[in-house]
């Protein structure tokens, strides 16, 4: 199955969903990669990264400058090229206004009654974003059950945004990815756990 995460920034598709996507993966899974801001001057050297995908898509546009008409409009020629069974998006009240405007514009790209509807819409979490919005109402009501593996992806990728690194008790380290999976796998009965809100699914 094809699977696109949206990431307002290089980094959060790691923090939002890095475990699942090793999960999706290791499973043979199609999994594509939309970044829609150059946060970062020089996206080249995390071309490694990048390079874990099935395909990878970057936005020319510049972090918190986003436009929200060319924004979807990109938007909607990669998803309409790629047609995804999921899609990974960010969460709507998240602190980032970057992260905002890129909810806003999937929310218009993936309406109802388009020639394309995908089969499920995810709303992940970014612990350093979404946590700090005064309104912070996310609630996770789907849950990704993660292996070992798939946490390790996770941080050893993650530690390759170096610039992004930020000392704990800030999640964005490798102790707090390790600990917020391990919050959201006791949610579910489980060691680890990446948690999403789930907005759509048709069966």
């Amino acid at each position: 199955m094809k699977y696109l995460v949206i990431a307002p920034h290089a980094d959060d598709e790691l923090l939002g969903c890095g475990g699942t996507i090793s999960k999706l993966l290791r499973s043979n899974n199609e999994v594509y990669l939309l970044v829609c801001s150059t946060r970062h001057n020089d996206l080249k050297k995390y071309k490694d990264v990048f390079s874990l995908f099935t395909g990878y898509f970057e936005l020319p546009f510049e972090d918190e400058k986003l436009h929200r008409y060319n924004l979807l409009k990109s938007i909607e020629t990669i998803y309409n090229k790629i047609k995804p069974h999921t899609i990974f998006i960010p969460n709507k009240d998240d602190f980032n206004l970057d992260h905002q405007e890129v909810y806003k514009s999937c929310q218009v790209v993936l309406r109802r009654f388009q020639t394309y509807e995908p089969k499920e819409i995810l709303m992940y979490e970014v612990p350093s974003s979404t946590t700090q919005s005064f309104k912070n109402n996310f609630k996770c009501n789907y849950y990704v059950e993660l292996q070992d593996t798939d946490i390790k992806f996770k941080i050893n990728n993650f530690k390759k945004y170096k610039n992004e690194i930020r000392d704990y008790p800030n999640p964005r380290n490798e102790e707090g990815i390790l600990t917020y999976a391990k919050f959201r796998g006791m949610e579910c009965n489980t060691k680890f756990a990446e948690g999403f809100n789930l907005i759509y699914k048709k069966i």
